[in-house]
C-alpha cells in the first residue's frame, strides 16, 4: 500500500514537472513545484528570489533558469538543461516524500 501511494506521488511530481517545463522554456526565472495551502499541488514560477513560504506553501522541486544556471553546461539549450534536471538530477522520492 505504501509502494503504491509512493509510486502515485512520483507520477503526479512528475506530471507537474513536466507541465512546468513547457512552460518555462521562454522564461527567466525559478520554478518550482509546490504544495498549496489547500494541499494541492501547483507549477509556480517567480522572479527576484521569491520564495512560496512566503505564501505559506511548501516547496516541494524548485530549479532555476536563469541563463547562469546552465550556459557553461549547456550554452543556449534550455531544453537540454531542464530534461537533465528532471530526468538525471531530481531525486523523485525525495520529492515525493515531502507531499
Amino acid at each position: 500500500k505504501k509502494e503504491e501511494q509512493l509510486l502515485a506521488m512520483q507520477g503526479e511530481m512528475s506530471q507537474a514537472a513536466n507541465r512546468a517545463f513547457r512552460q518555462l522554456l521562454d522564461a527567466d526565472m525559478k520554478f518550482g513545484v509546490v504544495k498549496d495551502t489547500d494541499g494541492s499541488l501547483k507549477v509556480t514560477k517567480t522572479e527576484n528570489g521569491v520564495n512560496p513560504l512566503c505564501f505559506g506553501q511548501t516547496a516541494l522541486l524548485g530549479c532555476d533558469v536563469w541563463e547562469h544556471s546552465y550556459y557553461i553546461d549547456f550554452r543556449n539549450k534550455r531544453p537540454a538543461y531542464l530534461t537533465n534536471f528532471l530526468d538525471n538530477l531530481v531525486n523523485w522520492e525525495n520529492v515525493a516524500s515531502r507531499m
